[in-house]
């Protein structure tokens, strides 16, 4: 059936008015109120919000001051140590290559390095009193996803710089930086917003996203953008609603580990055992870039997807492959799911990921497509072969055996 969706742009801005909304903080508290009217608003049933602990992190400052230059824009990696109003200084040591970090030369010193956090009992057995990284293909500072179970999380003061502004620091010889953040790390209890649109039949379908952000910025397409997409599929699919139930699910927790997702998978297995097919969205909206749409299921599912979007003329790449997110917490459980993304979003995780950056048009072509699929879906239950090949439930496994991961 042909059906006009619309773009989601008052959700992106409202969530992007909300500003910061990391798990268990006062933002998400406020988004997760916003989500849930609306999933009401539309006529949904069982809308709720269900707890699960985890622990997260919000940042006040962050700061780096440089011999010579002055102050640099900077974030803090997540989970990064604080330092005290004072701050740590000390002499900057710069190693490119963050597996070539020796202990024995960063005593007191600040090591900067290139694109990832080199082995925590490097630095702090060597006595390192912070870390700069950097990364070619960032051209801003970022928060830099680490995770609480790392072994610096908490331990050690963290932060990006942007990569021309690292150089500088290297081209002007600076011999001495400073740097001052101030964090909060705690256990919070964290929320899922979660609604079903009414159906029959023991199968089931179901439309997700994660709303929680990064403790920096509005957080428009990472992932105000993925949000607003699922509420529009839910709205567009409650006109008419498609026979099935479909359970929505918004996962606070994305950002820090899949918390989120992990206890909606626990709580809500025997629903996902009998789910046919799940559309996550996370990064929408890009004016310019590629749409992808990632599956974790059968090879033949991928194909029916493939089919279908060319049927509707929607361009994007279709991979059968495995992939590491929300979705995975799902797949997990037995329930195949597509990833709609597109990139390269190279605003993620900075303060520049703004409103202004979002194409309504992307996000409209997305939910359209999405719609479709799973509307095509619950008309043609054999044409979407259900469960996961061995290939990916082991690579699911294994991803999962350790509790919730930090993607």
């Amino acid at each position: 059936m042909t059906q006009i969706v619309g773009d989601g742009m008052e959700h992106v801005r409202a969530l992007a008015a909300v500003g910061k909304r990391p798990t268990g903080f006062a933002g998400e508290a406020r988004a997760a109120e916003y989500l849930c009217g609306r999933l009401r608003q539309w006529g949904l049933a069982n809308v709720a919000v269900e707890e699960f602990p985890a622990r997260s992190w919000d940042f006040d400052t962050c700061r780096v001051h440089a011999d010579g230059l002055g102050e640099l824009a900077a974030l803090p990696v997540e989970f990064s140590g604080a330092t005290g109003v004072e701050g740590v200084a000390g002499e900057l040591l710069v190693v490119e290559d963050s597996a070539s970090v020796d202990p024995f030369t960063i005593r007191g010193r600040v090591v900067l390095t290139l694109g990832q956090v080199p082995a925590g009992s490097l630095l702090l057995d060597g006595g390192a009193v912070g870390l700069i990284v950097a990364d070619p293909a960032r051209p801003r500072p970022w928060h830099l996803i680490y995770g609480p179970r790392q072994p610096l999380a908490g331990r050690l003061p963290m932060v990006t710089l942007g990569f021309g502004d690292a150089v500088e620091l290297v081209r002007h010889r600076v011999a001495r930086v400073r740097l001052q953040v101030a964090t909060t790390i705690a256990d919070v209890t964290g929320r899922n917003v979660v609604a079903t649109l009414a159906g029959s039949g023991s199968r089931r379908l179901s439309v997700s996203a994660h709303y929680d952000s990064v403790p920096s910025g509005p957080a428009a397409a990472d992932n105000a953008t993925g949000t607003a997409c699922a509420l529009e599929v839910v709205r567009a699919l409650a006109q008419a609603p498609p026979g099935p139930p479909v359970d929505v699910v918004l996962f606070s927790g994305e950002e820090i580990g899949l918390y989120g997702a992990a206890a909606y998978a626990e709580r809500h297995a025997a629903a996902l055992a009998r789910t046919g097919l799940g559309v996550y969205f996370d990064g929408q909206g890009d004016f310019l870039g590629r749409s992808q749409v990632h599956v974790l299921g059968q090879a033949g599912l991928a194909d029916e997807v493939r089919r279908q979007l060319a049927e509707i003329g929607y361009r994007a790449q279709v991979h059968h492959h495995f992939t590491g997110l929300d979705q995975a917490c799902l797949s997990a459980q037995g329930a195949p799911t597509l990833w709609f993304q597109r990139g390269p979003q190279l605003t993620w995780h900075t303060p520049a990921d703004t409103v202004d950056e979002v194409s309504p048009l992307a996000l409209r072509d997305a939910v359209a497509a999405a719609v479709h699929l799973v509307r095509h879906a619950a008309a043609h239950p054999d044409a979407y072969p259900p469960g996961i090949p061995a290939d990916q439930a082991q690579r699911l496994q294994e991803y999962l055996q350790s509790g919730p991961p930090c993607w």
